[in-house]
């Protein structure tokens, strides 16, 4: 059975679980976005005591790598 996605309570924090990721990148489950890991979305973070944790930038990255915005701005320190 597959594990259903959640957003909790409506925000995105900075760093996410699998199961917030995956709803953050509107994944159908914890599973699929898993699956997914290492190619189309970034391997996470391991954190001591906290497991394993995706920074939502590298989840935005990813997305705009795969809808093939990834050369968009999205700082102006980037380009000065």
């Amino acid at each position: 059975m597959s594990r259903p996605t959640n957003n909790p309570g409506g925000t995105w924090p900075r760093l996410m679980r699998a199961q917030t990721a995956a709803a953050y990148v509107d994944e159908s489950s914890v599973e699929s976005f898993l699956r997914a890991v290492g190619s189309a979305y970034p391997k996470p973070l391991t954190i001591s005591g906290k497991g394993k944790r995706w920074l939502r930038e590298d989840l935005d990255q990813a997305i705009d790598q795969l809808s093939g915005r990834a050369s968009l701005v999205h700082d102006a320190a980037d380009v000065l």
